[in-house]
């Protein structure tokens, strides 16, 4: 594969005007995983929708656990048919809620705050379902770290200007843009950029698979790791059940031992009489 030809000129002035356009107020703080549900949210689409469709959700879900066992298939039927990609991102939210879920064993992240700051970002782009935009947009705007939230709209405007290639994959045109912020200088690049293409919309999406969800069905991949974790399960269930066995053998010997040393106690008296 060719490697995409990037005018980093180019590109450099582009990242420069998007920090310049940033929004003289700062982003109100949220919790971590508020934050990822709204990235998943707002990926491709405008602002003011992305908004309401949170207050939808957290209007009709009594908590996150909840809109983690909640089908994906409801919940896209939640946000409407009119909401872009409303089945795909609800497949990816569900995948990413449960990897949280299965590693925290709860639906809160008060752990990521004892984490080193290099820890971080891998944490969250190891979390099933989960895309560039919204692992850099939680650590933009979470842990100030250098990242930068790039979706696919994002990408085609900066190739309907010509300011990348037409070649260039999502991940490449994220690393290429993060190399040209500063420290300091990605939460104005993010809500900058954000600003800039919100009303704008390309005229044809290109074609996307649909992400698969715990709820939907799984990848491939997915449903060999669960056949080898539920094997591990069942081998970790048979090796309690013969523990607890065990145990209980060694409890009634115990006992039996301890019956049979209290007649000989109590024989022992009437054989002196």
């Amino acid at each position: 594969m060719n490697k995409p030809n990037v005018k980093m000129d180019v590109l450099k002035k582009a990242v420069s005007r998007f920090i310049k356009n940033a929004p003289a107020k700062s982003p109100e703080p949220v919790d971590p995983l508020t934050r990822i549900i709204m990235g998943f949210l707002e990926y491709d689409c405008d602002a003011e929708r992305a908004e309401a469709a949170l207050k939808k959700i957290q209007s009709n879900m009594v908590d996150n656990n909840e809109l983690r066992v909640t089908p994906a298939i409801e919940l896209a039927a939640l946000l409407g048919v009119r909401y872009p990609f409303a089945e795909s991102r609800c497949s990816a939210l569900h995948r990413t809620l449960n990897s949280i879920f299965d590693r925290e064993h709860h639906m809160r992240l008060e752990r990521l705050g004892e984490m080193k700051k290099s820890e971080i970002r891998p944490y969250f782009q190891s979390l099933a379902g989960i895309s560039p935009y919204v692992e850099a947009a939680v650590c933009v705007d979470c842990f100030d770290l250098t990242a930068a939230p790039v979706d696919l709209k994002l990408l085609l405007y900066m190739q309907s200007k010509d300011i990348l290639p037409e070649d260039i994959d999502l991940r490449t045109a994220q690393q290429l843009i993060e190399k040209c912020l500063k420290a300091g200088e990605a939460s104005d690049f993010f809500h900058g950029s954000r600003k800039e293409i919100d009303g704008w919309s390309p005229k044809v999406w290109p074609a996307r698979e649909k992400a698969s969800s715990p709820i939907l069905g799984s990848t491939p991949a997915e449903a060999q790791a669960q056949a080898v974790a539920a094997d591990l399960a069942e081998e970790a269930r048979k090796k309690a059940i013969k523990a607890a066995e065990a145990k209980e053998k060694a409890r009634v010997a115990a006992e039996k031992e301890k019956e049979k040393k209290d007649k000989e106690k109590s024989a022992a008296p009437a054989k002196r009489k």
